[in-house]
């Protein structure tokens, strides 16, 4: 009976403390949300994935400017995740697709912060979550980005992790494929998952706890690994230059980086009072220049202060064997100490430079846990201090409960009416006038040769229309576009029908191009224009051998 009790109980608090993504992912169904720049990419990567070229590779990584070659994400199960979403209804369903996801992570939790540390540490972690949501831009709970989609898994991450140090070895499965996803999604969360990662299986190898059952789930993680990472085998065996190699060129290869004075600044900022998760920015980009200024003294005096209450919290939690607070502080230092290490080693290149600017927006989960896990073990000490003096009557606990559960509706609804609009939504109206513009002017089936001007106005428009162009059967073909699209999408020598080409001057790019379309828009307080110019002749040249059928084809100019 008190399990049935504690269960509604827990779905409450986690779904009080979720109330901001749920909110987010009701925004983007209002507003009608459509994937711009990376996000287009990641969409239609993720259309490919029931194709003959599916994708063995995650999203293009800058890493690439220090290889020389298109480096990717270790895997492709960013793209599983939405592969069923990008080709059922509205492309807004892939935004609500993240946002259950994102739900489930935060309701996952808090139910393990209650299995490990009872309806105190669940109310505490569910209150927390609020305001760490808040210190993130709202469009990143249900934003499909790879930098956004990996923070909420990634709060996860941290809670299965000390639930294995703790012996919890049932969720071991799980625990593999939430650290593949993250892991895959985003090269900047090798570091901490590994590190937590070996905290957790070493919690599992303890003799005392060994199980019959843990050799059974064990394999089943085994399995489920091998499932994750099948393709960036397949890739590394069979690809000239494998992915994974290039990967790990780049973590190798001598480069001048941001240095250890960034790093320890990223470390006081995300746990030094005020810490990241306590601070709602002014833009998703502040952390770029927070990291490079030295934090006030209070913030690097506590920062000091919380990594040697973690430091203490080890060694007494050890001692009195209680091995679930020493591993949840040694979790803590080990997140810092990687918080720090992919800060340290970001280089100074200015584009490579700035991309800390998102690389380091886990620091708000880091500063959570942080924070909670002090806590919770100061209040373990008082609890501890007080067991024989002080008695709480029945009444009082359960009012303590109710209280609890307010507190945490209380916050997660402050956070959610405080959300601000998607950074992009002045785009997604004119994407849909051009999408309506395409769709009956271009015949289904079409090669679409898709050019465009390198402009910050055009280029989250020519990546929605190769999306738009791809989900609905066309084959969509650009210069240098297998770096980011896959290869499929390269132009090369291949015949096209018709050619695009987006600007935002109302010029025509060459003469036999004519205009279709063209949107204005307001963001940020300008006004801007984009024009889709569209080839107002056919060839007569017949379809080449062996490509599907086709009325004509133009050849490409030059080849």
């Amino acid at each position: 009976m008190a399990r049935l009790v504690g269960r509604p109980l827990t779905l409450a608090a986690g779904t009080g403390a979720a109330l901001p993504v749920i909110v987010s992912a009701v925004h983007a169904m209002q507003i009608g949300w459509e994937p711009t720049d990376d996000k287009a990419i990641i969409a239609t990567r993720a259309y490919d994935v029931l194709t003959a070229h599916t994708p063995l590779m995650g999203q293009y990584s800058m890493a690439s400017l220090i290889t020389g070659q298109p480096t990717h994400g270790l895997g492709p199960m960013l793209y599983w995740l939405i592969a069923l979403p990008v080709r059922i209804g509205p492309p807004a369903t892939m935004a609500v697709t993240v946002a259950l996801v994102n739900t489930m992570a935060v309701l996952a939790a808090v139910a393990l912060a209650r299995r490990r540390g009872g309806r105190a540490l669940m109310f505490a972690a569910a209150i927390a979550i609020a305001p760490m949501l808040m210190s993130l831009a709202a469009e990143s709970w249900h934003d499909i980005w790879n930098p956004a989609v990996t923070l909420l898994p990634f709060l996860l991450l941290i809670f299965l992790c000390w639930s294995l140090a703790c012996g919890d070895h049932r969720l071991l499965p799980v625990t593999v494929l939430v650290a593949s996803f993250v892991v895959q999604a985003h090269l900047a969360y090798l570091a901490p998952a590994a590190g937590m990662l070996v905290i957790g299986l070493a919690g599992l190898a303890v003799p005392s706890r060994r199980d019959r059952s843990l050799v059974r789930w064990g394999l089943a993680a085994v399995a489920v690994a091998a499932v994750c990472w099948l393709p960036m085998v397949v890739d590394e065996i069979s690809s000239r230059h494998g992915n994974l190699s290039l990967v790990v060129r780049s973590a190798t290869t001598p480069v001048t980086t941001l240095g250890a004075g960034v790093g320890a600044h990223a470390v006081a900022r995300a746990i030094g009072w005020r810490p990241w998760w306590l601070i709602v920015p002014a833009t998703r980009w502040d952390r770029y220049h927070d990291v490079l200024v030295e934090p006030a003294h209070l913030r690097i005096a506590t920062a000091i202060t919380l990594l040697a209450a973690l430091g203490l919290v080890v060694l007494v939690g050890s001692a009195r064997r209680r091995w679930d607070v020493a591993s949840a502080a040694l979790i803590g230092l080990v997140l810092c100490l990687t918080l720090g290490a992919v800060a340290a080693h970001t280089p100074v290149q200015p584009v490579l430079a700035s991309t800390v600017a998102y690389t380091l927006w886990w620091g708000s989960q880091v500063g959570l846990w942080v924070w909670l896990i002090v806590a919770w073990a100061a209040c373990l000490a008082l609890a501890a201090a007080l067991r024989d003096r002080v008695r709480v009557p029945g009444r009082m606990a359960a009012a303590a409960t109710l209280a609890g559960l307010a507190a945490v509706v209380g916050a997660g609804t402050a956070a959610a009416g405080s959300e601000e609009p998607d950074q992009h939504v002045a785009l997604y109206r004119p994407l849909d006038r051009i999408a309506a513009r395409l769709q009956q002017t271009i015949p289904r089936g079409a090669t679409v040769r898709l050019d465009g001007t390198l402009d910050v106005r055009t280029q989250p428009f020519q990546a929605a229309v190769r999306f738009f162009l791809a989900r609905r059967g066309d084959r969509v073909l650009s210069r240098g576009a297998a770096s980011r699209n896959g290869d499929w999408y390269e132009l090369r020598d291949r015949p096209y029908d018709l050619r695009l080409f987006m600007t935002d001057v109302r010029r025509p790019p060459a003469r036999h191009l004519s205009l279709l379309i063209a949107v204005r828009f307001t963001e940020l307080g300008m006004a801007h224009e984009v024009f889709v110019w569209r080839s107002s002749r056919w060839s007569s040249r017949p379809t080449v051998s062996g490509s599907r059928p086709s009325r004509s084809r133009i050849a490409p100019p030059g080849q």
